[in-house]
């Protein structure tokens, strides 16, 4: 982690008037200000409220087997990698301990995951260099990747720092062996079958389909308006009977 530099300094309001605004804010909002961290924001920041909730919905949400599926796998990445003589594997015990504890943390519904480093060494009772570490180690392996955040200071004097550090976004995912063993553990079917099933699945939809059918699936409005028009052009041209209107 950087190291934090000096925040800037410039006139402060009265007391009086801070608390004023202050309690504005709560009555208007019913939310209580939270307290600025005055922390230099990092490098490859982005906006919070960006990709990190498509992210989120994309690869941390997922059924609670799933859940206990990846853990699993995890335990068994670890011991696989172990080498002679040596406790640990590749992750570590606290990796698979920071490792559960956001598994258990993210959203069931939306996938969001932004804990703090001290939030999750309080959680699982270990420092907060043993956690950094072993989210390196974590990321390093393919289980997590992470998107650093900041958000705008709103009543910042131009003088001021902007923009503060927030929390990281992070993104939980799987090394293709590990989503091998998770599939096989769930007994879901390959990527190969599972092609191959939507291709048939496909092609006898087309062979049982109607012209109906073809034209109702059509997305354009205008598109679908046309081939309609040409359908019943169609089928005024050749009646069912096979004798033509005579002109």
């Amino acid at each position: 982690m950087s190291n934090s530099l000096p925040a800037a300094t410039s006139p402060r309001a009265p007391s009086g008037t801070s608390n004023i605004a202050r309690s504005f804010n709560e009555v208007t909002t019913g939310i209580r200000d939270r307290a600025r961290s005055n922390s230099p924001v990092r490098r490859n920041s982005h906006n919070a409220g960006g990709s990190e909730l498509s992210l989120w919905r994309t690869h941390n949400t997922f059924p609670k087997t799933e859940h206990n599926a990846r853990m699993r796998a995890a335990e068994a990445f670890d011991h696989e990698t172990k080498l002679p003589g040596k406790r640990n594997g590749a992750l570590g015990s606290i990796g698979l301990e920071v490792l559960r504890c956001l598994l258990r943390l993210r959203g069931r519904k939306d996938g969001r995951l932004d804990p703090t480093y001290q939030w999750i060494a309080d959680k699982i009772h270990r420092s907060r260099s043993a956690v950094g570490d072993a989210l390196d180690r974590l990321k390093a392996c393919g289980f997590l990747d992470w998107i650093r955040r900041c958000v705008p200071i709103e009543d910042a004097m131009p003088d001021d720092q902007q923009s503060e550090q927030i929390s990281n976004a992070f993104i939980l995912l799987q090394p293709p062996t590990v989503r091998e063993c998770v599939r096989r553990m769930l007994r879901k079917p390959s990527e190969f079958v599972r092609a191959v099933a939507e291709k048939l699945a496909r092609q006898k939809k087309l062979d049982t389909a109607t012209v109906d059918d073809v034209i109702a699936e059509v997305q354009s409005p205008e598109l679908r308006a046309i081939l309609a028009r040409v359908r019943a052009f169609v089928d005024s041209a050749n009646p069912p009977s096979g004798h033509t209107e005579a002109l």
